[in-house]
């Protein structure tokens, strides 16, 4: 996901300051495969709002998507030196806001937001710009980069003890040119291993993007030999051919859209994140003019969840509990905005004023339910 490295821009901010009926019945006697969860991520960088989103984690979840995608701090973790003073904050807020019950996944991206690319430098780091300089020149599967990223993964799983690791966000982009989707195939082939040899009991993978492109399947494929699992990254409101026209209605999915996915190996699959709108989308930018609605929105949820149980999913991430209007306004007040972020701002279970949709009701439906073992 391409917002959290905002988090890390913001933690010095925010440390300074029902069921129908039917699905009543339904809860009584049916199960769920899956653990349900979201990320941290607040709906404004404020602490009242922090607060919000671990009150609905540690409430209406069992498991937590602690999810990094802000840069590498390459030296300090090639040579084991202590991580930059603000990558640990986060990583002891985190900890320490989070109910010790909960099931963890830990996420973090070797690509930078593009998906195309290394990962750039942490963003928070003190390291000379000189020194960052030269890590950014080496390639992705450059055996100091490897040696980084694997350190950088341990000192993560030393800290967290997660249940799950994705440690290759979105690792398929359709848009991903062949000669350098081999570097990174072999830096996967690279760090799967040590990763495994270090953590044996460990469940490893990375993440795909679903969309219904050859090019996007191709690269999945072909890094089945270094993932435990079939992670899914899904925000299909925006790629899926139904909506072409604008129509975001679930419904009109074509057949088939997950469960090629899904099936294409016999290993366990996650929906690592995934998200709906709930409020139509519109940025020019980006030629998007997207219907979508509350009902939609339950829609969605309800149809990945079925599919969940079907296939006997892992876990389910819905990316943010609440719509993040006011995080918007921040960003802007603060010089830092780009379109890129409206792209998920209304997908929240919770809209802006903190009024739980359809959705929500839905999710903690689904919560209630017996989880199997």
């Amino acid at each position: 996901m391409k917002l959290t490295n905002l988090l890390s821009v913001f933690f010095i901010i925010i440390t300074a300051i029902g069921c129908s009926n039917d699905e009543e019945a339904t809860i009584a006697t049916e199960k769920r495969s899956f653990f349900m969860g979201v990320t941290p991520w607040p709906a404004d960088f404020t602490v009242a709002e922090v607060d919000s989103s671990y009150a609905f984690i540690n409430n209406h979840c069992d498991i937590v998507s602690h999810h990094f995608d802000d840069g590498i701090p390459y030296e300090e973790a090639f040579n084991n030196q202590p991580m930059p003073v603000q990558l640990q904050n986060d990583v002891n807020y985190r900890i320490n806001h989070t109910n010790s019950s909960k099931k963890i996944l830990l996420s973090v991206s070797a690509l930078n937001l593009s998906r195309l690319h290394k990962a750039d430098y942490y963003v928070n780091s003190t390291v000379a710009t000189s020194v960052q300089d030269s890590w950014e020149s080496w390639p992705v599967n450059h055996p100091n980069v490897v040696t980084a990223y694997v350190n950088y993964i341990s000192w993560l799983i030393d800290s967290f003890q997660p249940d799950y690791v994705n440690y290759g966000v979105e690792s398929n982009v359709l848009t991903f040119p062949a000669s350098d989707f081999a570097l990174y195939k072999d830096f996967l082939s690279q760090v799967y291993p040590q990763l495994k040899a270090n953590y044996p009991n460990l469940p490893f993978f990375v993440s795909f993007i679903v969309d219904e492109s050859a090019e996007g399947f191709s690269y999945a494929n072909q890094l089945l030999p270094y993932t435990d699992y079939i992670g899914l990254s899904s925000y299909p409101y925006v790629t899926v051919s139904s909506s072409a026209s604008g129509n975001t209605n679930p419904d009109l999915f074509p057949s088939n859209y997950y469960e090629r996915f899904i099936t294409m190996t016999n290993k366990p699959f996650v929906f690592a994140e995934t998200g709906y709108i709930a409020e139509n989308l519109v940025i020019p930018s980006y030629s998007l003019n997207r219907q979508g609605n509350e009902a939609w929105q339950k829609a969605y949820l309800e149809k990945i969840c079925r599919l969940s149980n079907q296939y006997n999913a892992k876990f389910v991430i819905w990316f943010c509990s609440k719509d993040y209007d006011a995080g918007i306004t921040t960003i802007q007040s603060l010089g830092l905005y780009q379109d890129l972020f409206l792209f998920w701002r209304d997908t929240g279970l919770k809209d802006q004023n903190g009024h739980p949709r359809p959705s929500y009701q839905l999710w903690k439906s689904w919560m209630a339910k017996e989880k199997m073992n």
